[in-house]
């Protein structure tokens, strides 16, 4: 029995040649298919890994940052420590001196 016969009734069978055609072009869009969705799960890990890079440098970056900030806060509080010694010696020796003109020391 030829390939385009009908199982039916044996006579050339149109629908059988457009069915195989379709199922020919049915598979090819799978293939097709397959390979888009490779590259795009190819470039979805590798933005994956990007991203992976990013957050590393960006959680390297806000710990710098905090040293750095606690670096300037400490940079910013040794004037007013040193004013404030110095206002406290100061003192002292005015009301030292105070005493000691008044002879109560």
């Amino acid at each position: 029995m030829p390939d385009n016969d009908c199982p039916i009734n044996g006579i050339n069978c149109v629908s059988i040649t457009r069915v195989e055609a379709l199922e020919r072009a049915l598979e090819s869009e799978k293939e097709a298919r397959s390979r888009a969705h490779e590259k795009i799960y190819d470039r979805l890990g590798e933005l994956e890994r990007g991203m992976a890079t990013v957050t590393t440098q960006y959680t390297n970056i806000a710990s710098q940052l905090a040293t750095i900030s606690a670096d300037l806060n400490a940079i910013k509080e040794k004037p007013g420590k040193r004013w404030e010694a110095v206002v406290a010696a100061l003192l002292t020796g005015v009301v030292g001196y105070l005493l000691a003109r008044f002879g109560v020391g």
